[in-house]
């Protein structure tokens, strides 16, 4: 049956409806309305110069929401994924409820990014650096501290101290709650109400005013660009799953071998193998 152009475009009015209501009574770190801030380049600009205290920082990328699946390990959805104009990755990752296994999370996320973010045959001198922000309300470790810093050092078994491990990852805690960082602390109150805006973060400041003042048609364009995004991800996903499903199906009547299934999917036999058990 054809789908009747008028309902689709009432149906899309709906959702946009309920996605700003739900925006109206939800602060900008809440996830649902922090991926609309991070869809813009220039936010995370602004955003990573402050936390990571860089002005001279670039943002190339930025990517949001990003799911990264796997065959074979826990699938991981990113908050906020950039590349920087050093060649660095930066994950945002933000935890408005409490997190007891914070560590293993970050741990795990960490290794997940290394492996989306890294070609086959790339050497290992030539993996690029990972940095992630870990953002809470609450001050995890109780110190007062606004950003904690992990340092992963080699201690020999007589307890020495005898050089920092560098394996190309630097994580950051970073709390709306801590006192030791005035210009982080001025920031984040941006993100904590939907009032509060200020002249010296001008690009957050006018995605705030947009999200939480103005709205109108402008609001409407970029709520509609943001959901035509999500569902052509979908489609692209569903496209995928289909093609995976049917090169199976071949594998499964002998019409295919594996290898050449596995080729055409643009993954290794062995993981091919994992999908067709």
């Amino acid at each position: 049956m054809k789908k009747n152009p008028l309902v689709s475009t009432l149906n899309e009015v709906e959702k946009l409806k309920k996605l700003r209501q739900i925006t109206s009574k939800q602060i900008p770190l809440n996830n649902d309305v922090f991926m609309i801030f991070a869809m813009n380049k220039k936010f995370c600009q602004e955003f990573l110069r402050v936390i990571l205290q860089d002005e001279k920082l670039v943002v190339m990328e930025n990517d949001i929401q990003k799911n990264l699946p796997s065959a074979f390990s826990k699938s991981v959805i990113i908050d906020m994924l950039c590349r920087l104009g050093d060649g660095r990755i930066v994950n945002v990752e933000i935890q408005l409820s409490e997190e007891r296994w914070h560590a293993k999370r970050i741990l795990a996320y960490a290794s997940k990014i290394k492996s989306y973010t890294t070609d086959k045959g790339t050497k290992y001198s030539d993996i690029k650096d990972l940095v992630i922000i870990y953002l809470t309300k609450k001050d995890i470790f109780n110190k007062g501290s606004t950003v904690y810093e992990v340092e992963m050092n080699v201690v020999s078994d007589q307890g020495e101290q005898v050089s920092r491990w560098k394996p190309g990852l630097q994580v950051y805690y970073v709390n709306t709650v801590g006192l030791t960082n005035r210009n982080i602390n001025n920031y984040l109150r941006l993100l904590t109400d939907n009032i509060t805006i200020s002249s010296k973060y001008k690009i957050t400041s006018e995605i705030k005013e947009l999200v939480y003042k103005r709205g109108g048609s402008k609001m409407s364009s970029e709520m509609r660009k943001f959901m035509d995004e999500l569902r052509e991800e979908g489609r692209e996903e569903g496209r995928q799953e289909g093609k995976t499903g049917v090169l199976i199906e071949m594998v499964k009547d002998k019409v295919l071998s594996m290898a050449e299934a596995a080729r055409r999917i643009g993954m290794s036999e062995e993981q091919f193998a994992a999908l067709v058990k």
